[in-house]
């Protein structure tokens, strides 16, 4: 299989602790490595021809190997292709793990809010839950329902990690051709059809627990407009946002 793209991580249990990553960039060889959810250090090695790059991708990649890192992804990828179908099935797999350990690192509670955010520049995927008991406390009200901003359990990040490596390159010094609309439309669509991917398969509940539940993608520091609600959400929950955005002024 011809790649350009190999991607490693060192866990605890399942989920990503470290990466070690490699690109393979025609007569150069790119790679990072550091914790999981940060950009790492990085370098370029600059060879004297393709042959050379080559031999040199496959000695980091082995390095990584035999420093304990877990072969997670290889790939061959063009940069000036945003494939759309590939990043939301990786951000699927990855908020699938990360809702469920939120699940689990919380038994106490019942889970009634979840929500994937990024950021104006369409740099981070971060994935957010809330329950019943901290909306409570919160006092209940719709303003907190449907804030992921506000939320309360946003430990399990990490479980992102090769997704977030898969949107690193566009805010990185490596060549491409896409501008920041290709990105964020690219981004912000794979977050959208990940969630609604995840509530598909019954992931967010089904009948009237579904309701219940409030499902949010939305841009952390934006104006509102590239958020996605009610295509995510059952009728009546979606019929409960809709009433509470006519409130807004």
């Amino acid at each position: 299989m011809t790649t350009n793209w190999s991607l490693f991580h060192k866990h605890i249990g399942a989920k990503p602790r470290q990466f070690f990553e490699v690109r393979l960039l025609g007569n150069a060889v790119w790679h990072a490595t550091g914790m999981a959810e940060t950009w790492g250090t990085d370098g370029l090695d600059e060879l004297a021809s393709p042959a050379a790059a080559q031999a040199r991708y496959a000695a980091l990649c082995t390095e990584a190997e035999a420093a304990g890192f877990t072969l997670s992804r290889q790939l061959e990828i063009d940069l000036n292709r945003l494939d759309r179908a590939l990043l939301a099935a990786e951000i699927r797999d990855g908020a699938r793990a990360a809702f469920k350990a939120m699940r689990a690192a919380h038994p106490d509670q019942t889970m009634n809010g979840f929500a994937l955010m990024s950021d104006e520049s369409a740099m981070t995927i971060v994935p957010v839950a809330n329950s019943e008991q901290a909306l409570a406390e919160d006092g209940g009200g719709d303003d907190m329902r449907w804030a992921p901003q506000e939320w309360s359990f946003f430990e399990e990040g990490a479980y992102l990690d090769t997704a977030y490596r898969m949107i690193l390159p566009y805010h990185r010094d490596i060549p491409n051709e896409v501008d920041i609309d290709a990105l964020r439309a690219w981004v912000f669509g794979a977050c959208a059809d990940a969630l609604r991917q995840l509530a598909d398969e019954g992931e967010f509940g089904s009948g009237a627990g579904r309701d219940a539940v409030s499902v949010v993608f939305c841009v952390a520091d934006g104006d509102c407009s590239d958020d996605i609600i009610e295509p995510l959400n059952s009728p009546a929950s979606a019929s409960r946002f809709a009433a509470y955005r006519a409130t807004w002024k």
